[in-house]
């Protein structure tokens, strides 16, 4: 880790625990986590839990990765192109009820800001490695 600069490492540490704590919340508290996102109450079921856990598992594996990129400067390069895509890849996901019109504005916004801040930070992590090149 000690080739890295303090701010990448803070900064991929910081993100990498965010991801993890966004992926337990849907295990630990699915309710006001979505509340707090905007998603309608009346949208709280069990299935929509499921689903939210399935991606929960996904997020918590991505923080793991950023933490294994610290201590493997070899994949780092690959790690964080690889959470900024899955940021983009969320962000489109949230931008097709806005487009559509599927009545969870508030919830798809919020998520896709979420989203672009975290694809940024990772694209930036990146940039600030050695070597980094488009």
């Amino acid at each position: 880790m000690s080739w890295f600069p303090l701010v990448v490492s803070v900064g991929v540490s910081v993100m990498g625990v965010g991801r993890m704590l966004i992926g337990l919340a849907p295990f630990v508290v699915a309710g006001p986590s979505s509340r707090m996102l905007g998603f309608p109450a009346a949208h709280d079921t069990a299935t929509t839990r499921a689903m939210a856990r399935i991606f929960g598992v996904r997020d918590i594996g991505l923080g793991v990765l950023a933490f294994y990129a610290l201590r493997h400067p070899e994949t780092a390069s690959f790690l964080f192109l690889f959470n900024a895509a899955m940021d983009g890849g969320d962000l489109v996901t949230f931008s097709i009820p806005l487009l559509r019109r599927q009545g969870i504005d508030r919830a798809a916004w919020a998520s896709g800001a979420l989203a672009l801040t975290g694809g940024l930070g990772w694209v930036i992590a990146w940039f600030l490695l050695p070597g980094a090149k488009l």
